[in-house]
């Protein structure tokens, strides 16, 4: 059983054709290719058929899984908004790519799920959480966002949109996010923010450079307010959903000491019960786990 997993990222998109009857499920083949530079809705969509027709040529595959970074309608019909993303807003994309594709000559069911949740069907399936029944994903990236499983099933909310963990509002600040509300974790510790005020401080607008330059004044207060930020979203997470394991995932989770740093910052605001239970991992899939969760949508496989 082969499907098309795609993880789309404001800054690449990665997609991969995955061997679903493997155990664990694994990627045969692999493609990054670079997020379209404005995120307008016709250029992104343009570049999902693309990766589409650039895997599916060749390869027995009839299933395409998208994991899209933002709000979806609880039937996944519809993109709701895309926090990261311009104008990206009440767009019924699975439909849209398969009448594009289908102009290319193929024919494949298309299914989506946020981005986090793919994360976390991944980690289940092939990583970090194999044999774990309750955990959370975090992913850490150009936004924040959280997959997160109970009793072995993936968290969907009442309305399809929970585990934003990006948008918890935990800040003093009151900036306004790109989602509407105001003081969320994104303002302070999404790579993008940080990123930001780097470059007001004169610095890189690179997330790599300011980490491996935090022992310099300005670079400090950066990430130290970064770091406070998601260890305070961290420690709400675990109080609300009691997990066996939080996995950090994205691209900021390659930080060197990142999972280490959280694991000393966490507990001063957890309840004590919950202390000696904190187990916080890297990802052992890298980006691939979005990939792999993102090909199980269509085939089912879970």
């Amino acid at each position: 059983m082969l499907s098309i997993g795609i993880d789309l990222g404001g800054h690449t998109l990665s997609a991969g054709i995955v061997d679903l009857k493997a155990r664990p499920p694994f990627i045969i083949s692999r493609i990054d290719m670079p997020s379209p530079a404005g995120r307008h809705k016709s250029d992104v969509i343009g570049i999902l058929a693309e990766a589409v027709a650039a895997l599916a040529g060749g390869n027995e595959t009839d299933s395409v899984g998208i994991g899209m970074p933002g709000f979806l309608d609880k039937k996944r019909e519809t993109v709701v908004r895309l926090t990261n993303f311009p104008a990206f807003e009440d767009v019924r994309l699975p439909d849209i790519l398969k009448e594009i594709i289908a102009l290319k000559d193929l024919h494949v069911n298309v299914s989506m799920e946020n981005d986090a949740n793919c994360a976390a069907l991944g980690e289940g399936i092939a990583g970090a959480a194999r044999g774990c029944h309750d955990y959370i994903v975090i992913t850490l990236g150009t936004g924040i966002g959280a997959g997160i499983v109970a009793n072995g099933a993936l968290v969907a909310g009442g309305h399809g949109i929970a585990g934003e963990a990006g948008h918890l509002s935990i800040m003093e600040d009151g900036i306004l996010c790109c989602c509407g509300g105001i003081s969320h974790l994104e303002s302070a510790a999404s790579a993008d923010a940080i990123e930001k005020a780097a470059l007001k401080c004169g610095m890189p607008a690179d997330f790599k450079y300011i980490w491996e330059h935090r022992d310099e004044k300005e670079a400090e207060t950066i990430v130290e307010r970064a770091l406070d930020s998601l260890a305070r979203g961290i420690a709400s997470l675990v109080a609300t959903t009691d997990p066996e394991r939080v996995i950090l995932s994205g691209g900021m989770s390659k930080a060197r000491g990142l999972a280490g740093e959280l694991a000393i910052r966490v507990p001063p605001y957890l309840p004590a019960p919950f202390r000696p239970y904190l187990n916080i991992v890297t990802s052992s899939l890298g980006g691939d786990a979005a990939i792999i969760g993102a090909a199980s949508l269509s085939a089912k496989a879970l």
